[in-house]
């Protein structure tokens, strides 16, 4: 009997990450209780227009668009941003959240376990560790900074209260590909897999601090601000923050294995980088294609169960399309 992809099939997520605050302090207090929250400020310019297309008499006049917009510095005194944001590992990875094919629940769920007992999730846990090691979730506040170091605390539900440190350079670590793995990549990873593989959670606290220079300009996620064109900087409780969903599309960048991957993206459906204007699994490479060929036993390589396997992790509504 053919398998075919349910028509109400969903699955929850297994890296589900908090939104990130914002600080400022000094690169040599980075182990201070100090920081200081970074607030969201108005800047009210005068700007000049820059549009195509524009008549000659109008190319002289300020632009209204751009006069009124949030911005966020450090302080004259502060040369550090401070990033941070906690993630908990959930198990039980591979059982849908809903399924109204028993057939479809059963044969996903025995692919998922026999994925677990491969080297592929030893690797894709290496791949989010990386992430987290790299910094590719500072996203471009990485850009330029002098020195970054992260810090990550990783607690076991089983762990009596103690807890493991580990702090990582993160220039040592690329953000093209995930090759030069070391100890404490290593250490992290196996905490990852830990809580991926297992019926119960890891929880991982990430501390990123980023030396860029006294006052300088930091960049919070900014807010869909439809009907204006102003932008607007996103906040919690006035303070600069990051939001969890672009977090998290950094820590599951992982999937290079797409024809001419020249760097990772992060793992989607049909592998769509919106500011690229780019899908890179269209189709039959693209993960319903795969994961209804997997379920019926067709031979899959390592790496296209590895991509499947990454989709179930970011979760999501997987559903049959309608006609």
């Amino acid at each position: 009997m053919n398998i075919d992809l349910p028509n109400l099939l969903s699955f929850e997520r297994k890296l589900e990450n908090s939104d990130a605050l914002m600080f400022s302090g000094n690169w040599d207090d980075k182990d201070a209780n100090d920081w200081q929250p970074i607030k969201i400020i108005p800047r009210l310019n005068r700007s000049t227009q820059s549009a195509q297309g524009i008549s000659d008499d109008k190319k002289t006049r300020p632009n209204p668009v751009a006069s009124s917009n949030d911005d966020a510095n450090l302080p004259l005194e502060h040369d550090t941003l401070k990033v941070s944001f906690t993630l908990r590992l959930i198990g039980n990875l591979g059982l849908p959240f809903a399924c109204n094919s028993p057939e479809f629940e059963t044969a996903i769920k025995q692919k998922v376990d026999e994925f677990k007992q491969t080297d592929m999730l030893d690797e894709l846990a290496k791949r989010y560790a990386y992430n987290i090691a790299n910094g590719r979730f500072l996203w471009r506040n990485r850009v330029g900074a002098k020195n970054i170091t992260i810090k990550v605390t990783i607690d076991r539900q089983d762990s009596d209260g103690q807890s493991e440190s580990l702090r990582f350079n993160a220039y040592d670590y690329s953000l093209n590909n995930f090759n030069d793995a070391d100890e404490k990549i290593t250490k992290l990873a196996d905490a990852i897999k830990e809580g991926l593989a297992s019926d119960t959670f890891v929880f991982i606290a990430v501390d990123a601090f980023v030396e860029l220079g006294s006052g300088q300009r930091v960049f919070p996620s900014q807010e869909m601000n439809m009907g204006e064109k102003r932008k607007v900087l996103f906040k919690i409780n006035d303070q600069a923050a990051m939001h969890n969903v672009k977090v998290g599309n950094a820590l599951r960048t992982v999937d290079d294995w797409f024809a001419d991957a020249e760097f990772p993206i992060a793992a989607e459906p049909f592998g769509a980088v919106t500011q690229r204007g780019q899908a890179y699994r269209k189709s039959k490479n693209d993960l319903y294609t795969l994961m209804v060929a997997w379920v019926n036993d067709a031979e899959l390589a390592d790496e296209d169960k590895a991509y499947i396997v990454a989709n179930l992790i970011r979760g999501g509504v997987f559903s049959k399309g309608g006609d």
